[in-house]
């Protein structure tokens, strides 16, 4: 006896045979594809994102770089009450406190940037061990002449961990000195109960599930995000 196939195929009028699809691609992570839509998360240029694969630092340096050098959240600014003269008063002196500081710290970055530039020619590469034409190199240099997330120290090539991707995420938040001040108080050398303080002091109690594990990519990429539902207050 003839046993049927289990899989359906369909004769079409030219009398080719084609086989039915039995399986459809797997939707991406709405957070995933919001990434993508902003150009912060890239893939390989055959469009493969490799999100199993684990991160190393630089990878994730750049995702953080590119949520807050993004040209639509970069420039937010506090709205202005439409009603209530105190109100308006406030925002004004502040708006106008908050201005003066940008520009100092605007003057600031560019002196250091002269200064990184003079001091890493294109001839002697960068502080990280990787050609100035690299990739990374321009997000790496914000990161640490404007942001603070790393320092000449840093291993771009190294494979990163969840704690120390936590921990990059929470100084790119501006909560970066709350960690080092929780963990001498709390005497804790590992730093992942200090995390912990400060994340659930911020709402960000769900981005401990990476403490103490490898970083896969696609967890980068929901920290990145993370980072940008916390900068336009969205979920």
């Amino acid at each position: 006896m003839v046993l049927l196939a289990a899989l359906v195929v369909i004769v079409g009028w030219t009398g080719v045979v084609r086989a039915q699809p039995t399986e459809t691609a797997v939707p991406v992570d709405a957070r995933i594809q919001r990434l993508q839509d902003l150009h912060i998360l890239l893939g390989a240029p055959d469009g493969d994102l490799q999100l199993e694969r684990q991160a190393n630092g630089g990878e994730f340096v750049v995702l953080l770089e590119r949520v807050l050098q993004h040209p639509q959240l970069a420039s937010q600014r506090l709205g202005t009450p439409s009603s209530g003269e105190e109100a308006n008063g406030w925002i004004r002196a502040y708006a106008w406190t908050t201005g003066v500081w940008n520009r100092v710290l605007e003057v600031r970055n560019q002196i250091r940037h002269v200064w990184f530039g003079l001091r890493y020619r294109r001839v002697e590469g960068s502080g990280w061990g990787i050609e100035r034409s690299h990739w990374m190199f321009t997000s790496l240099r914000d990161a640490y002449l404007d942001d603070g997330l790393i320092d000449l120290s840093f291993q771009p090539m190294q494979r990163i961990s969840g704690s120390e991707g936590i921990n990059m995420l929470l100084t790119a938040a501006g909560f970066g000195g709350e960690v080092g001040a929780m963990k001498d108080q709390m005497n804790d050398p590992v730093g992942d109960e200090a995390l912990r303080v400060v994340c659930r002091q911020h709402g960000l109690d769900n981005v401990m599930e990476y403490a103490g594990k490898p970083l896969a990519r696609r967890d980068a990429a929901l920290l990145a995000w993370r980072l940008l539902a916390e900068r336009t207050g969205s979920d």
